[in-house]
C-alpha cells in the first residue's frame, strides 16, 4: 500500500482511474451515513460514484438465523460485493465506495481478491469513539437496528474494531470522525482519494 492507504494496482487494459474505497469503521458509527455523503460529494466533483453497503447484501444471500452472524454467509456477501463493483466499473463507474468490516486482511481479500476489474484500492477508517457510537445508536430512528442497540452486542463489535485500529492507523487512512457530520467526512475522504490518484 501507498503512503495514504492505496495500492497502486492497476488494470491490464491500462485503465488507471477506477478506484475502490473500503469505507470501514466500528458497528453503528455512521459509516453508512458517511458512504452515501461521501458518494454525493464525489458525483458532484464529475467523478461517476457508486455505494455498496454490506449489511444491505447480507439479507440477500442469508440462509438462516441468526442474523449478520454466519462467516460463510459474509464471505458470499464480499463476493458479491466484487461482482457488483466490477459491474459498475464496466458501465463506466469511475469510483466504488463499499462501506462495511474491512478490519482484517481476510475481508479485505474477500472482496479485493475477487476483483478481475485490478483497480486502486483505498482503505478507509472511521475512528469513532464509544461514547459518540453509542449516541449515534440512540439516535438512528431503522427498524433494521436490532442486535446492535443491544449495548452487551454493540460493546463486542467496537472491541473488534478498537482492536483493529491500530493496524488500521499503520497502514490506511484514519478520519476522526467523532462529533462530526457526514459532509465533512466526505470532504476529507474525498480528499485523501482525490489526492492520491
Amino acid at each position: 500500500m501507498g503512503a495514504v492507504g492505496f495500492s497502486r494496482r492497476r488494470a491490464s487494459d491500462g485503465v488507471t482511474d477506477r478506484t475502490v474505497v473500503l469505507l470501514t469503521g466500528p458497528v453503528g458509527g455512521g459509516k453508512t451515513s458517511a458512504a452515501a455523503a461521501l458518494g454525493e460529494h464525489l458525483r458532484a466533483a464529475g467523478h461517476p460514484t457508486a455505494v455498496v453497503d454490506l449489511d444491505t447484501l447480507y439479507p440477500m444471500a442469508q440462509q438462516h438465523e441468526p442474523r449478520y452472524a454466519d462467516i460463510e454467509t459474509w464471505k458470499i456477501v464480499y463476493h458479491a460485493a466484487a461482482a457488483l463493483t466490477d459491474t459498475f466499473f464496466a458501465s463506466g463507474i469511475e469510483i466504488v465506495v463499499v462501506e462495511g468490516g474491512f478490519f482484517t486482511d481476510d475481508e479485505r481479500d474477500w472482496l479485493c481478491g475477487h476483483l478481475s476489474s485490478k483497480p486502486r484500492i483505498a482503505v478507509l477508517a472511521l475512528d469513532v469513539s464509544w461514547e459518540e457510537t453509542c449516541r449515534r445508536v440512540d439516535a438512528d430512528p431503522s427498524e433494521d437496528r436490532v442486535a446492535t442497540r443491544s449495548r452487551d452486542v454493540l460493546r463486542w463489535h467496537h472491541n473488534q474494531f478498537t482492536a483493529a485500529l491500530n493496524v488500521l492507523r499503520e497502514r490506511f487512512v484514519v478520519i476522526d470522525s467523532d462529533h462530526r457530520s457526514p459532509a465533512a467526512i466526505a470532504r476529507d475522504a474525498a480528499g485523501a482519494i482525490l489526492s492520491a490518484r
